[in-house]
């Protein structure tokens, strides 16, 4: 069933190679809905192929979040929502994209919008009706009171009365723009408990009243229930909510929003939840030859996501009716397992996810929920399969690729140690063969950055160049640094895998000069020893 191809040339990454996480943006069967209209969009559209399939992903959460959820292998169930961030610059054409993958669902809010004007025609004489009934008995109790007579049974008729007040019909709101968390969880609770909101241009979202509450919203993602307590208006408590988050932003718009809130939103984990992608910029290399979409492949996929939305409120409206609960199969259950235990130990010390492990706490949980949108918007039948848990992980993958890169950014360990790097070459000593040769007294007496005057910095950071094998320290306190890797053949962590302090050459770059020079030695001490 699914099969998968790579979109981008290779990469040059040593982490790609040692861990898969950079590189190609793995493709779906070309046949699937979600593969087809993806790459219709982007040839039209001309946008980057991962952009396009972003982009049909939340259309596809949000179609799929009122039907199903998902079950770990320990059967705990998560929602089927998404929070996607997608940032790209001006003339991106992150507009047109979102018209054409949110297109299905805008109709399908317009049509229920017209049902509920003719409900509200009808609900307003009805109201009318119930409001001049409310006045006579009221009128008659007035009466019967002044008249000393009993209002027992006119109070019973009133009780009636107000127990069958007329209803106003739901505002069938579905996609939200720029609103504040409370209003957000006001209209889920008030309209229906499903909704997508949605930015192709999410500055006023992003720097405005809709990320006031960053808990809110991850208590939303979760699906968990919300007690909203209001002074000027009555509280209530939101069940069983369902939110996807579909934004896209200029990188300006999220570094902005990185320095003001980043550490609040990566300590809360809000920024942890976001599936991130910045795609490859088609900006000054389209030829302007995208052909027409097939409107086979379009019809295919929005009828589907009207199926799915009609599906949904026939669930919100129907007491029989529930979501169903998608298993994996026995051998997918397998491969979550491996998959999990690997995302665990990269959050232990030195791991990929040491200094993000938010994000890595919710990596499967992403993983899970794009293999249950996929499985359901395809309309395959049972449990998830090995090969499609197989493609959601390596999409979300370079989703988390894209995270570390564009969000979480370097570690201080990592910022602290190319400062280093920059002082011995401004500090130090160099010699013939290239090697700076400094006093860790005189660094720390001389070094511009504040942190590295701090013992504590200044050790880690000489101490990780130590681990990647560039600086060595024959007699205490005396450092000799080198570019390449000195003094041994076999470093206990390898730049640009474990990690990557860009003042030095990667490992991948030097494992031939190192491989040579490891050879040489032995050859070397093979002949002293010949020699004896």
């Amino acid at each position: 069933m699914t099969q998968f191809y790579q979109d981008e040339g290779p990469s040059n990454s040593p982490f790609a190679q040692e861990n898969g996480f950079e590189g190609d943006w793995p493709a779906y069967d070309e046949h699937s809905r979600f593969e087809s209209m993806t790459q219709e969009v982007a040839q039209h559209v001309e946008v980057a192929p991962e952009m396009a399939r972003t982009a049909a992903l939340s259309a596809m959460a949000m179609a799929c979040q009122g039907v199903v959820d998902a079950a770990y292998p320990n059967n705990h169930v998560v929602p089927t929502s998404l929070y996607v961030l997608t940032i790209a610059e001006t003339g991106e054409r992150k507009t047109a994209l979102e018209n054409w993958m949110f297109k299905p669902i805008r109709d399908y809010q317009k049509a229920k919008k017209m049902e509920s004007q003719n409900e509200l025609e009808e609900y307003n004489r009805q109201l009318k009706n119930w409001q001049s009934d409310d006045r006579a008995l009221t009128k008659l109790r007035t009466k019967a009171f002044v008249d000393g007579e009993s209002t027992e049974e006119i109070e019973l008729r009133q009780a009636g009365l107000h127990k069958n007040k007329p209803k106003p019909p739901k505002n069938h709101q579905m996609l939200y723009e720029n609103i504040t968390p409370i209003a957000l969880a006001y209209g889920l609770y008030e309209n229906i408990p499903m909704a997508c909101l949605l930015s192709s241009e999410a500055g006023n979202i992003m720097e405005g009243k809709a990320m006031e509450d960053l808990p809110m919203l991850n208590s939303l993602w979760s699906g968990s229930p919300l007690d909203v307590t209001r002074r000027t208006s009555p509280s209530f408590t939101l069940d069983d909510p369902r939110l996807t988050v579909a934004l896209m932003a200029q990188p300006k718009v999220i570094n902005r929003f990185l320095e003001k809130r980043g550490e609040e939103a990566m300590d809360n984990g809000f920024l942890s939840r976001f599936l991130v992608i910045k795609p490859r910029s088609m900006v000054g290399i389209r030829e302007g030859k995208g052909r027409a979409v097939n409107p086979g492949v379009m019809e295919r996929f929005h009828s589907r996501a009207t199926e799915l939305l009609e599906e949904s409120f026939e669930i919100l409206e129907k007491s029989d009716r529930q979501r169903k609960v998608l298993e994996f199969t026995p051998s997918a259950k397998e491969l979550w397992n491996e998959i999990h235990s690997g995302i665990e130990k990269a959050m232990a010390e030195h791991g990929h996810y040491e200094h993000a492990r938010g994000h890595g706490n919710k990596l499967m949980d992403n993983i899970t929920r794009v293999a249950a949108i996929i499985h359901t918007f395809e309309g395959y039948e049972g449990e998830i399969d090995t090969p499609l848990l197989e493609y959601s992980w390596h999409l979300c993958k370079r989703h988390s690729y894209h995270f570390m890169q564009h969000i979480a950014g370097d570690p201080e360990i990592v910022i602290n140690t190319n400062q280093l790097v920059r002082e011995i070459r401004r500090l130090g000593d160099e010699s013939i063969d290239e090697t700076y040769h400094i006093k860790k007294s005189h660094l720390r007496r001389n070094v511009r950055s504040k942190e590295l005057r701090e013992s504590e910095h200044l050790d880690a950071a000489i101490n990780l160049l130590k681990q990647l094998g560039h600086i060595e320290e024959k007699r205490k306190g005396n450092l000799s640094f080198s570019e390449t890797i000195i003094g041994i053949t076999d470093p206990k962590f390898k730049n640009g895998i474990d990690y990557y302090v860009k003042e030095v050459a990667r490992f991948d770059s030097q494992e031939k000069f190192i491989e040579g020079r490891g050879a040489y030695m032995g050859f070397i001490l093979n002949n002293d020893h010949d020699k004896k």
